[in-house]
């Protein structure tokens, strides 16, 4: 299943050969040997490369999770001996890391200079027992039952514009005026265009906006708001510098929703690592000071 794996993951016979320091012949004899196994074709097979077939692109699947697991199982044995070692797979909001959550990760390593962080900036919901992931930082609550939740801080959404902006466009004073103004979009959010607030009532109401630019790179999205382009829309560590330092303006302050929840999140089936439980712990402990 590792060979196999290999193969489709260089692509060919020749390189899966080098990776594994043996030869291309006994390679193609395992996945030949295992395609005999299972009763049918894994691969296809041209002079110029392979593809795999339907039932060979649900296997890999499978192999790549039970090689993951097999790692993280001698990995685990392995590092119970000794300090903290081996690899954390997380998966953070790109937000997270403009906010410069990457100081706290290079403190983690300075500290446990034995682990491997494997990050992936992300705000999508993974699968994370599928891929391989030890960790998810995500911002609001999700439902999936399957995972795991601990809090590690607080964060609010924060409604911001520059004073040129304003200045140019004037200054909404209740969410509704929303639709009238040109709204920045940050596509990586899962709030996306539907803008949540919550009225003096008590009740929540949902903006859908609309605007000139869609993106999902935070860093150009906060440099389009700076530069007087529009209004947006996001959590507050998104754009803590610039309002303390007067550069952006919070808007619609009394419509605020409550505050949010910023949490690590794994599987609820996975027994948590030595490795992966200093990084939670760390995380924990830095944020919420």
């Amino acid at each position: 299943m590792e060979t196999f794996a290999i193969v489709v993951e260089e692509g060919s016979f020749t390189a899966a050969a080098e990776r594994l320091g043996l030869s291309k012949s006994f390679v193609s004899k395992q996945v030949t040997k295992l395609e005999q196994d299972l009763g049918t074709r894994l691969l296809y097979r041209t002079t110029r490369k392979i593809s795999l077939s339907d039932e060979g692109a649900r296997f890999y699947h499978h192999c790549q999770f039970i090689i993951n697991e097999a790692v993280r199982a001698r990995a685990e044995v392995m590092e119970s001996q000794t300090s903290p070692r081996g690899k954390v797979r997380i998966t953070i909001p790109q937000s997270l890391i403009i906010s410069g959550i990457s100081r706290l990760l290079f403190e983690f390593q300075r500290q446990y200079p034995d682990i491997e962080l494997d990050v992936i900036a992300s705000g999508r919901v993974e699968n994370l027992v599928e891929e391989g992931i030890d960790i998810a930082l995500r911002v609001g609550q999700l439902e999936d039952s399957s995972l795991i939740s601990r809090r590690l801080t607080d964060c609010s959404f924060q409604l911001v514009a520059s004073a040129e902006y304003i200045e140019k466009s004037g200054t909404p004073t209740e969410p509704k005026e929303l639709l009238a103004h040109n709204c920045l979009i940050y596509g990586d959010s899962k709030i996306n265009r539907n803008w949540p607030f919550r009225m003096p009532s008590g009740e929540q109401l949902t903006v859908k906006v609309s605007g000139n630019l869609n993106c999902n790179d935070g860093v150009l999205v906060v440099d389009a708001i700076r530069q007087g382009m529009g209004i947006g829309f996001g959590p507050d560590f998104l754009f803590k510098k610039y309002v303390d330092s007067g550069e952006l303006q919070v808007l619609l302050a009394d419509f605020a929703m409550p505050p949010s929840t910023i949490s690590a999140l794994y599987p609820q089936n996975r027994t948590l690592s030595r490795r992966v439980r200093a990084l939670i712990d760390f995380l924990s402990d830095r944020l919420a000071v």
